[in-house]
């Protein structure tokens, strides 16, 4: 099988990881052939072709990343997990939540269904809410009351490290697709914002971005599905990359809309791990004043839809009491609220000063 073969190969080459992980994942222009060869056919089938070319590099990659089948490496570890620390479902718009006074660290914290019924609430203070997204917040000790959490989820703390058979296999292999991910969102943000007239190269690398954002968002989820210690690995080995996790909180700015969508599913996911969530906070403060700023020149409607990050993130981040002081010690978060605060207040003046309050409204 031509999987194990490749596994007897990097088993005598480990030191060429990074090479064999560049020459696995397609290059722009055998992506650009596929492309082209696809259209014939439709426009529909190009995308279609495209996702399972890039599906299939990240079957092999985790042939590599796991010396063997994936899906029985991924078993093995999920039988490890004997509980979960932190929940972290994530919801869409209008799916049904609980709130609980008696449990809640901030009026913005609440859990899923099952947590609900898997914990104790009895003459608690709670009620049923619709949410507009975010995650459940049982076992995670920033946001919910220890003696709040649910049978199955004790903590981030309880997280045990993965163990170092998978990790030593893993690692490499996951730096190096992290590295060449990150290189290509850096290289479609940068022709999208200098090379204007390169219509053509501008679109190709937004298309290749996408779906390599697809394929490697759509594995990690799984992988953050069938085991937290293979949750909590992932997120350290993003943070750990320099420059990974600031394309990712900007990647909004010129990625797809549903790339875009998954790619904050698994920023979700991966905000359980508390210092994945304090390294998340610093970048989405860095890019805070520029989404602000871009924000008001939109209306409501489409400040949402192109910039999700803050309305999605911002409640994830702002209200977490053991979190929001340090930020604003160490990230001046103070001053830069009040800074946009000016800007907006700036931006919604009239001619005479005055505050235009529909203008102000629809700012904020």
């Amino acid at each position: 099988m031509l999987h194990s073969g490749l596994v007897d190969y990097i088993m005598d080459n480990w030191s060429r990881i990074p090479e064999l992980v560049a020459a696995i994942l397609p290059i722009d222009d055998e992506v650009a052939e596929i492309l082209q060869n696809a259209k014939l056919a439709s426009k529909k089938s190009a995308s279609q072709t495209m996702k399972y070319c890039f599906r299939e590099c990240m079957l092999w990659l985790q042939w590599l990343m796991f010396l063997g089948e994936p899906a029985v490496a991924l078993k093995n570890l999920s039988k490890m997990s004997a509980g979960r620390g932190v929940c972290g479902a994530v919801w869409g718009n209008n799916d049904i939540a609980y709130r609980c006074q008696t449990c809640e660290n901030d009026p913005t914290c609440a859990i899923c269904v099952p947590c609900f019924q898997n914990g104790n609430h009895k003459d608690h203070d709670y009620s049923i809410i619709y949410t507009g997204g975010g995650c459940c917040d049982c076992g995670d000790v920033t946001a919910w009351k220890r003696e709040g959490f649910c049978s199955k989820h004790k903590g981030a703390e309880q997280i045990q490290p993965l163990p170092e058979e998978f990790a030593r296999s893993v690692g490499p292999v996951l730096d190096a697709l992290l590295g060449c991910w990150k290189n290509k969102l850096v290289s479609a943000e940068t022709i999208s914002q200098k090379n204007p007239n390169a219509a053509d190269r501008a679109a190709m690398g937004k298309k290749i971005a996408n779906q390599l954002t697809f394929a490697v968002v759509e594995m990690l989820l799984e992988f953050c599905k069938c085991s937290e210690s293979l949750l909590s690995f992932v997120s350290r080995r993003v943070i750990s990359l320099g420059g990974l996790l600031e394309i990712l909180v900007r990647s909004e700015r010129f990625l797809s809309e549903g790339a875009v969508k998954k790619l904050h599913e698994l920023l979700l996911k991966l905000l359980g791990e508390p210092i994945f969530k304090y390294e998340f906070a610093k970048e989405f403060l860095r890019y805070y004043p520029f989404a602000v700023h871009e924000a008001m020149k939109e209306t409501v409607d489409d400040t949402r839809k192109k910039y999700p990050l803050l309305s999605i993130f911002s409640v994830q981040i702002f209200t977490v009491p053991t979190l929001t002081p340090r930020l604003v010690k160490e990230m001046n978060l103070l001053g830069l609220l009040l800074g946009c605060l000016e800007d907006i207040f700036i931006q919604c003046a009239g001619e005479d000063g005055r505050l235009q309050v529909m203008h102000l409204f629809f700012s904020l």
